[in-house]
């Protein structure tokens, strides 16, 4: 039983390492930085040629049911 134990013990080790190791690699190449910039590039805005949002709400939003109206 206790053979047991110490393997998982030293494989939740192994994989704590290893995902330490990743989130050490993510902040020295840079893949933290600028993460809001990414959602405009993916789902730019329609009226400011930057592609950051404007704050206008599309006509399809505004034309959507309310679920809190009901049947």
């Amino acid at each position: 039983m206790m053979d047991i134990t110490f393997f998982q013990f030293f494989v939740a080790l192994l994989v704590s390492l290893a995902a330490w190791c990743v989130f050490l690699w993510a902040i020295r190449t840079g893949q933290f930085r600028d993460v809001e910039d990414i959602k405009y590039q993916v789902w730019p805005s329609t009226g400011d040629p930057s592609g950051k949002p404007t704050g206008d709400i599309p006509s399809s939003a505004s034309s959507a049911p309310n679920p809190a109206d009901g049947p």
